[in-house]
């Protein structure tokens, strides 16, 4: 058993990211019956297998055939699949497919388990419907209950939510996943539904390598009412085009705010980019709030934020400490507001409070207006709180800063991100900033690709559906060296693509 599931795992990974079996293999099919043995002759249905009453036992692995499992209808609505199979910190239960295989859910699943690993599956809903009107799936993943569970390079697409993780799942992490083609455009005004809907109170939640894109709402909403929003790890994703699946809008691909204070948060290595710029108001980025409220802690590190009419806008802070960072964006690079986001906010009494905030070694880059930062107490940013860099650097800020020469108001050059996975040899997200137009782009994959790897490489425009349905844009050997990527230079995502670099069996 342990050479078959370490052929998933990152050879000389971190001790505490090594799963270490200790159980048996358990096997599930699609044509799987209640009453198997689990063996392969035998194979028990997926319901069975990671439901409340799985027969798999702490240490053991959940082994899927390949196929895709059609979920249970309820008229018109999706019955979610339930994902209650449960370990134990020392001894987790794997859930993944059988080497090679495709595994797609078709319809979306509940998250309540707890020291589970649910590893390379495809859940989503092939008649996502974003009107809502002739089939309906909710939330795609939506995690409930538990304590310490991952969701690890999963593909999720197709619902009225992309994923869904509550405060009364906790510890839970989403690791080098794929979430596209979400959300609902029933009713009038904005899309609806995010890559990530969540929410925490104890311990803490971890977003890394994902990478998000058009959907109907915004990709990272971390917000509540009457919840709590504390402890998040935002680590190297990849978010870009939040809100693209309505024509004429703009949505953040980063929010963190709510009607109580945030603490605890931290965006690392991130990439965001939003070209549109349709309404003004929104950012690509905010660390705001929806309530005159103070937040606690944060840190902005070593993130390369790009697109929509604000770049990073935040709200009052307790401390917070922004560096390593590179901002563009179409009006104002950088916004320090005491008013909550919104619209129709009255001014606050005051500019908020600079002895917490702590911007320097960060570097923006010219959109061609001379006054590109904003501190001030207004919704609606009033001239006196317009500043340029000059200015903005007298009040504290950014004093080793640099604010580059653009080209046009735009960045120029290429700029390439490579996030390796953690899990599985081979495997990798990709991100490429195009601002001079290329045709191709060389990037070096020796970090990822062993010499005589075979590989795929996707432009995740193409994927709407199951991998299957998408075709990769290069496929060969690493032969050492550099590998040119196409830039699509789509009207949807003009200056940037991202891709999904695969392993492939020879």
């Amino acid at each position: 058993m342990r050479a078959f599931v370490e052929s998933y795992l990152v050879h000389g990974a971190e001790p505490d990211w090594v799963y270490k079996p200790t159980g048996r293999l358990i096997h599930a099919a699609p044509d799987g019956k209640p009453d198997g043995d689990g063996s392969p002759g035998k194979p028990l249905d997926v319901a069975t297998a990671l439901g409340k009453k799985s027969p798999a036992s702490p240490g053991d692995a959940i082994v899927l055939a390949a196929g895709t499992y059609e979920g249970k209808m309820d008229g018109i609505k999706r019955v979610p699949f339930e994902w209650a199979v449960s370990g134990t910190v020392d001894k987790t239960v794997l859930v993944m497919p059988a080497p090679g295989a495709a595994v797609h859910l078709n319809g979306t699943a509940s998250l309540t388990s707890s020291h589970a690993w649910f590893f390379n599956l495809e859940v989503g809903d092939l008649k996502w419907d974003p009107y809502q009107k002739a089939h309906r799936a909710e939330t795609v993943l939506n995690a409930t209950g538990g304590d310490g569970a991952r969701i690890i390079n999963c593909n999720v697409f197709g619902g009225a939510m992309g994923t869904g993780l509550w405060s009364s799942a906790r510890n839970t992490e989403v690791y080098g996943c794929l979430v596209h083609d979400f959300g609902t455009l029933a009713g009038a005004g904005r899309g609806h539904g995010h890559a990530f809907y969540t929410q925490n109170e104890t311990g803490t939640k971890t977003y890394a390598h994902n990478v998000a894109w058009r959907g109907c709402g915004w990709n990272l909403h971390v917000y509540t009412q009457s919840g709590q929003i504390n402890g998040f790890d935002i680590i190297q994703n990849i978010f870009y085009l939040a809100g693209a699946y309505k024509e004429g809008q703009t949505m953040d691909n980063f929010l963190v705010a709510g009607y109580v204070p945030a603490d605890r948060i931290r965006l690392l290595g991130n990439v965001g980019y939003q070209p549109s710029r349709v309404e003004a108001w929104r950012p690509n980025v905010r660390l705001s709030h929806f309530k005159p409220v103070v937040n606690g802690t944060a840190v902005v590190r070593d993130n390369y934020f790009a697109g929509a009419n604000y770049g990073l806008s935040l709200g009052n802070w307790r401390d917070i400490t922004v560096n390593g960072n590179t901002v563009w964006a179409y009006r104002f690079l950088v916004e320090i507001n005491s008013s909550p986001t919104g619209v129709s906010i009255p001014p606050q009494p005051s500019r908020p409070d600079l002895g917490g905030y702590k911007l320097d070694g960060n570097t923006y880059i010219a959109n061609g207006h001379d006054k590109a930062f904003i501190c001030g107490r207004n919704e609606k940013p009033q001239e006196d709180e317009i500043l340029s860099f000059a200015e903005w650097q007298k009040l504290g800020l950014d004093k080793e800063s640099k604010l580059l020469s653009g080209r046009e108001g735009k960045p120029t050059g290429t700029k390439v991100f490579i996030f390796p996975n953690r899990y599985e040899k081979g495997r990798a997200h990709v991100a490429i900033f195009n601002w001079d137009g290329e045709s191709t782009v060389a990037v070096g994959l020796s970090g990822v690709l062993a010499k005589g790897q075979s590989f795929a490489i996707y432009n995740c425009l193409d994927i709407k559906t199951t991998l299957a349905n998408a075709r990769p844009v290069h496929t060969g050997t690493c032969e050492g060296g550099s590998i040119a990527f196409p830039m699509r230079k789509d009207p949807l995502s003009p200056d940037f693509d991202a891709f999904l670099v695969l392993p492939r069996a020879p």
